[in-house]
């Protein structure tokens, strides 16, 4: 099988998508190995190589900074790895010890990586997007319908024990599942969340079609890959190398800080549903 081209929102070369062949070729420039390799093309390298039968380490230095880089972004809430407007439809009525759509306060569903569990059986069809990491925010509609998705709000103490009614209303995110009591009419769901991107790990991989889908975030990739090999050496310029890769991390999010600084954000109360009615529903 060949390699697919990784290019994840655009066109080949578009915006400032850094290829893994730019960050690679700075990383070589850092550590001076930019000499011809065994191709002899300049600037390939003899040690850290896109090759992995050469340098079996570079991928794997290559997917940790890409991680670190992703994590640090979405600790700030950055908004190129939010997904939202994902709909998962037909979530079945709460099936519990009463009967399929029967109320049963004894039951909680869940939405999982694995399958819809509706209180009995498991429907494989139903499954959490495979990158997602966890959850903003989830909103619910009945199947079918063409109906305004109605927010669903987040019990600071776990979902209560209640019997079901026609909406879930509510929602909870634990073991890496989304909790709900249940409902008692089928249900589409709509998810944003922070979502996980690809690894690279294939042997065929073309370095130049292949782009970290993060604007601009090719030196700070580049440093922390320096990093992690200068710390595999154990070299005395491992603390300035440290210092430049925080300086780099710092301009992108401080770039991302400045433009969600454009926004009027006001705080809320955890579990807020933002004076949404549909969210009483479940206690008429």
């Amino acid at each position: 099988m060949s390699s697919p081209t990784i290019n994840i929102g655009g066109s080949s070369g578009s915006g400032s998508y850094p290829s893994f062949e730019e960050i690679m070729n700075l990383v070589r420039g850092i550590v001076n190995d930019s000499q011809a390799g065994v191709n002899g093309i300049p600037g390939e390298g003899q040690v850290i190589t896109d090759s992995p039968s050469i340098s079996p380490f570079t991928l794997q230095f290559m997917n940790s900074a890409i991680r670190q880089v992703f994590r640090e972004l979405r600790n700030i809430g950055a908004a190129t790895l939010i997904k939202d407007n994902v709909i998962i439809s037909g979530l079945t009525p709460v099936n519990g010890a009463n009967g399929a759509g029967i109320a049963d306060p004894a039951v909680q569903t869940f939405l999982s990586y694995g399958g819809y569990f509706d209180g009995n059986t498991i429907n494989n069809n139903l499954v959490l997007p495979s990158d997602l990491l966890y959850p903003e925010t989830v909103w619910e509609r009945q199947t079918g319908s063409n109906n305004t998705f109605a927010k669903l709000e987040q019990p600071q103490d776990g979902l209560p024990s209640r019997p079901q009614y026609p909406t879930l209303a509510q929602w909870e995110w634990r073991e890496d599942k989304i909790w709900f009591v249940g409902s008692t009419q089928v249900t589409d769901v709509r998810l944003r969340y922070y979502c996980a991107l690809p690894q690279y790990f294939s042997s065929t991989l073309d370095f130049s079609s292949t782009y970290v889908p993060v604007l601009d975030a090719g030196d700070a990739i580049a440093y922390k890959i320096v990093v992690l090999y200068a710390r595999m050496l154990g070299s005395p310029g491992l603390p300035d190398l440290i210092g430049e890769a925080k300086e780099q991390m710092f301009q992108i999010k401080n770039a991302y800080t400045r433009r969600m600084q454009s926004q009027d954000f006001h705080r809320v109360s955890y579990g807020h549903s933002d004076g949404d009615t549909n969210q009483l529903f479940f206690l008429r």
